[in-house]
């Protein structure tokens, strides 16, 4: 890649330390997609910015395009970042880690950034497991790997009542072909799932959502997205740790 400087919006998904004084950080882009940076002096507040990038950050930056990660040049906040307790970044570090896992560097997904933006402003006030799995439902359709909820995937009968999933075939399987490595998945948990699919951030609705379908649902997607991406989902130990 030609060394560039380019300007772009982003929020931060990870940042950890690197070397005595950097940060290494990634971010999601609004037009250059998934983008791996270091912050040089980030740690000592250095007048780059570089003491902004802090998980979930949202910035305008300048950064230097580079062979194996790009350069910060200088960014500023785009807006105050609304208030996360524990918790809340803890459930929103699920979310930044699938983004991470499902997409690939500088590929533009700006309707990705548009449902991580506005899943951050939404997680601190509303219930953070719903927010979670709604996000994740709809990024599984941004990048194509929704799952075949309406027919079978082993026979293409169409399901009317409750069923299973297979997260090798992407979808529901009806009892004539479920063999013993499938989900158990109810039809109120895939009526939940499409709910959530549609769900509106903006004005989001009440929700009235039992515990149980909610549960199967999460263990479902995230079981799914193991498979998908052949990588573990380090977050979910986190979360367990809190006990949440």
């Amino acid at each position: 890649m030609s060394k560039e400087v380019y300007q772009d919006d982003i929020i931060v998904l990870q940042v950890k330390d690197w070397q005595t004084a950097d940060k290494f950080a990634v971010c999601f882009s609004r037009n250059h997609g998934k983008v791996s940076f270091v912050a040089y002096g980030a740690r000592y507040g250095r007048s780059n910015g570089g003491r902004l990038v802090q998980p979930f950050a949202a910035l305008s930056v300048k950064l230097l395009r580079g062979k194996r990660f790009d350069t910060l040049q200088q960014c500023e906040l785009n807006e105050v970042p609304a208030t996360m307790d524990i918790e809340t970044l803890a459930y929103a570090a699920v979310i930044g880690e699938v983004i991470g896992q499902l997409t690939e560097e500088y590929e533009e997904q700006e309707a990705i950034f548009i449902l991580l933006e506005q899943a951050l402003k939404i997680l601190p006030v509303r219930n953070k497991r719903i927010i979670v799995v709604s996000t994740l439902c709809k990024l599984l359709t941004i990048c194509g790997f929704s799952p075949q909820l309406k027919n079978c995937t082993s026979c293409g009968r169409e399901v009317v009542s409750d069923a299973y999933f297979s997260v090798v075939q992407g979808g529901i399987v009806c009892d004539s072909c479920m063999v013993s490595s499938e989900l158990p998945f109810a039809d109120t948990t895939r009526h939940l799932m499409s709910e959530l699919l549609k769900l509106d951030f903006n004005e989001p609705p009440a929700l009235i959502v039992k515990g149980a379908d909610l549960m199967q649902l999460e263990q479902t997607l995230y079981k799914f997205l193991i498979y998908q991406t052949s990588k573990p989902l380090r977050s979910l130990k986190f979360l367990k740790l809190m006990g949440l």
